[in-house]
Parts: structure tokens; C-alpha cells; sequence
């Protein structure tokens, strides 16, 4: 079949193309910013038709000669987003119809039941987009999810960086009252086994669907659910009888890597219910089966996305800082040695030798080890006959994770600290006699005393490595001078 994509450089997009590249499915994208494609990895394997989704002629274009159409535009960056939506709706309804477009498929969002609330801007969208659609002369199947489960979901993004920042913390935590509402998240495996499933559907099957994996969860016990799936303590929840989107918007976007335009209808749609109607997923699967493995449960589906796991994994297209949080700190130096040189240095590290830096501090690690209440200094071995640097080995704080030797030593820390910290020193010739050498502090908080460890160490971090670089550039090229000088 030939499938055009609209939308394929966000996040379902860039990953149902190859997921349909892979079901042998020839596929045209249509993208407004063209020079977006290469950066992935199947953007040799499609045909790209540059045009922009709400231009009626670019639609058409683009809708020539292919069978079907994946719609995945949510606009959502902005004020008048529910108008460039619409815009793009009609010209696709339009453009497929007179390209002789036999299939539709379109990813909108759940809807509430009838709670009594105004429904929310963003999912008021969502629904008129998907009746343009339905009322267009091309068969179309539109596909309503909730919370999509994986690495780079923007909403996935709020509850992994919410529930790292919250979980962990004091004994209770305040939340609002909207917390308590009900939503049924699936899997983004689970989400493209239904779009590309529903391009074959015959023409007669034209309608929405409700989609949701088997477990409907409160938005605090999709938190909680995180939290045990990473290892964090789940504090006490106390409900806060106030609701304030604004408010809360600005909190969440502080929090988490999600723009805060993004955010606010995320948030604003927090308000309502959203649980798929069983009778919808009963069908979906009577008519293109269920997904391999069966629907993915919520805390799997977690489990996928931490592990990077497939279509769970990281992308191209990802919310900017998608991903499980991390800081580092950097400090590079030019050196006038070659790199063997400061490599032989590098090797000494540790032990009698120390770390060459501030005195008294015998190792980063062990500095860490002192502000999480450990004794601060742990002992080097080395079995007998065995080299300093090899893999598994322990140094000192440290357990040698990588050595490439004569350019690259990677160390994790062993001390009990609040995440997980690694120290990844480089070499590199820039010269005959010359060479580059970096060192960089790598930290992955776990929960909020991570976070805070992290900020109340930085400024003595900061100031331990860049003494430790310096100190040991140094020490190469002076022994190296001296080396030249011998006879």
C-alpha cells in the first residue's frame, strides 16, 4: 500500500514510519520543513513532497497517487491553534477526495463523558478534527487516545519529570484535586499497531474508535505507578480542593522539559475523565486484532520507555529534554603533550597517587560520599597481577565502567548517592605534540534529594574538578618535558 504521513517528524509520525516501512508499505511524507527529515534514520527509504498540511493545492499534491492518509497534525504551539487544525482537516478531507484517496486514519484524543463541564479547548479540537474527517467523502477511521506511553510523549514527559521531581520527597505530597481524575494511558507500540491496522480496514468501516490500554488509573496513580516501576519512595497524597490550570501550567513547564504552551492544554485537559468505551477496543480488535503480545499494561509500557525499548525509545522528534533528567559539567583543556603522554598520566589514577586535586578530597566520589552521609574515602584494589585499568575493576569511589586505552576511561560512582554519577575522562591528539583532553561529571538525580544534592554540591563539584583537570594536564606535560630533556 502507499501511505502518505502527515505529521510524520513529530512524535507518533517519526515513529509509524518505519513501523509501516516495516510492514512493506511504500510511504510519502508531506512536511512543511523539509530539512527536518534527514536527521532520521528511515529519511533515505521515503518519498518527501515539501507543503504545508492547511494549504488545500499542497494537500493535493502530495495526496496523488497514494491509497491512504495517516493524519497526525496537532498544532498546539500557540494561540489559534484549534484554526490550523481545522484548516488542515478540510484541506486534507478535500485533497484525499480528489486524489482518489481510499483511507483516512487520524490520531485524535479521548473525550469525556458527559461530566457537566465545558470540554477542554484542546480536546474540543481534537473532536472537531476528527468529525471534519468522518464527514468528508473518504472513508476515515479516527483513532482516540489518551496519555501515549513512551520516551518523548510530551504528556509521558510530565508525569516521568513530575513524579522524579515529587516522588521521593516529604512524606506528603500535595496535589490537585483534578489528580484524582481518571485517564487510561497505552503504549505508543499499542498506538501504531492501531494506525497502521486501520489503513486496511474495507471502505463500509468509516467511524471513531476509543483506544486505551487495559488499565484505567487516576493521573496520581499514574505517578505512584511510576514511582514504583523506578525504584521511588511513594509519599502519602493529599488532595487540594483548588483547582488553578494556570497556575498549575506554570508549575508543570518549570518541572519538566514540556514548552508551557504545550503544557496548558495538557493541563486544561486534566479536568475531565478520559477512559476509552470498552465497546470500541472490543471492536478495533475483532476487526484488525489485538496487538502482538496483547495491549500492553501501563507499568510494561513504563518499563519499555526506561529502557528505551523500540518505538518506547528516544527519537529525533522528542520533546527537547525528553528523557530521564541529567546535568553535567565539563572542563577541557588544550595540552602541549602528546596523548600518550597524558594518558600515562590518566592511568595513574587513584590509590598512592590520588586525583590530583584539591588535598584532602582523595576522590570525587568520595567527596559525593561525605554529603550522602558515607565515610568519604574508599580504598583502591587491584587483584595481583591484574592491570589498573580494566572494566569491572574498582578505583577507589569508582568502578571502571569503559577503557579505551590511550583515549577514553569511563567511571561510574559506587558511593550510596541520590543517582548515579559517572566521570568520562578523553584524550585525543590534536597535533603531533599536542592533545585535547576533556573531563566530564555526568549525574542522573533520583527524586527531588537528588536534585537537591546535585545543586547543593555543585559550586565545591565544580571547583574539586576543575583543580583535578588542570592539575593533571599539567603533571603530563611537565613529565613529559622532563622525558624530552633525559638523555
Amino acid at each position: 500500500m502507499h501511505v502518505l504521513v502527515v505529521g510524520a517528524t513529530g512524535y507518533i509520525g517519526s515513529r509509524l514510519v518505519p513501523h509501516l516501512l516495516g510492514a512493506g508499505h511504500d510511504v510519502r511524507v508531506l512536511a512543511r520543513a523539509p530539512h527536518r527529515v534527514p536527521a532520521h534514520a528511515w529519511a533515505d527509504r521515503v518519498e518527501v513532497v515539501a507543503g504545508d498540511a492547511r494549504s488545500p493545492a499542497d494537500v493535493t499534491v502530495a495526496c496523488d497517487g497514494v491509497d491512504a492518509v495517516v493524519h497526525l497534525v496537532h498544532a498546539m504551539d500557540g494561540p489559534c491553534y484549534a484554526d490550523r487544525d481545522r484548516a488542515a482537516a478540510h484541506a486534507l478531507a478535500d485533497g484525499a477526495a480528489a486524489s482518489g484517496v481510499r483511507r483516512i486514519v487520524y490520531l485524535g484524543g479521548l473525550q469525556p463523558g458527559d461530566d457537566g463541564r465545558p470540554v477542554s479547548p484542546h480536546l474540543r479540537s481534537r473532536r472537531e478534527v476528527g468529525d471534519v474527517l468522518l464527514a468528508g467523502p473518504v472513508p476515515a477511521v479516527v483513532l482516540r487516545a489518551g496519555i501515549v506511553v513512551g520516551t518523548g510523549s510530551a504528556s509521558f514527559e510530565m508525569v516521568r519529570h513530575l513524579s522524579d521531581v515529587a516522588m521521593g520527597g516529604p512524606p506528603m505530597l500535595l496535589l490537585p484535586d483534578r489528580a484524582w481524575n481518571r485517564i487510561q494511558p497505552i503504549a505508543v507500540d499499542d498506538v501504531l499497531h492501531a494506525l497502521a491496522g486501520s489503513l486496511g480496514l474495507p471502505a463500509e468501516v468509516s467511524r471513531g474508535f476509543d483506544i486505551g490500554g487495559p488499565d484505567v488509573l487516576t493521573y496520581r496513580a499514574m505517578m505512584s505507578e511510576y514511582a514504583a516501576e523506578v525504584g521511588l519512595v511513594r509519599p502519602f497524597p493529599v488532595p487540594v480542593p483548588v483547582s488553578a490550570p494556570r497556575l498549575t501550567a506554570r508549575a508543570v513547564a518549570a518541572l519538566t522539559p514540556v514548552d508551557r504552551e504545550l503544557v496548558g492544554p495538557l493541563v486544561e485537559s486534566m479536568r475531565h475523565d478520559l477512559v476509552a468505551d470498552p465497546a470500541d477496543t472490543t471492536a478495533l480488535d475483532a476487526l484488525i486484532g489485538p496487538p502482538p503480545g496483547g495491549h500492553t499494561p501501563y507499568r510494561t509500557a513504563v518499563r519499555r520507555a526506561l529502557d528505551g525499548v523500540g518505538a518506547a525509545g528516544p527519537g529525533p522528534s522528542d520533546v527537547p529534554g525528553s528523557g530521564p533528567l541529567a546535568w553535567e559539567t565539563t572542563d577541557a583543556h588544550d595540552v602541549d603533550a602528546p596523548a600518550h603522554a597524558v594518558w600515562s598520566v590518566i592511568g595513574t589514577l587513584g590509590g598512592e597517587h590520588g586525583w590530583y586535586t584539591v588535598p584532602g578530597v582523595s576522590t570525587l566520589a568520595g567527596f559525593l560520599d561525605v554529603l550522602a552521609g558515607g565515610p568519604g574515602r574508599l580504598p583502591r584494589r587491584h587483584p595481583a597481577g591484574r592491570p589498573r585499568l580494566v572494566a569491572g575493576e574498582p578505583l577507589d569511589g569508582w568502578v571502571v565502567e569503559a577503557v579505551e586505552p590511550g583515549s577514553r576511561l569511563l567511571l561510574r560512582a559506587t558511593a550510596p548517592l541520590p543517582g548515579v554519577a559517572h566521570l568520562d575522562i578523553r584524550v585525543r591528539p590534536t597535533g603531533r605534540l599536542s592533545s585535547a583532553y576533556t573531563q566530564t561529571l555526568r549525574f542522573r538525580p533520583r527524586g527531588l534529594a537528588g536534585r537537591l544534592a546535585w545543586l547543593a554540591a555543585l559550586p565545591a563539584q565544580r571547583f574539586v574538578c576543575a583543580v583535578m583537570a588542570r592539575t593533571l594536564t599539567g603533571v603530563a606535560e611537565t613529565r613529559y618535558r622532563e622525558a624530552v630533556r633525559s638523555p
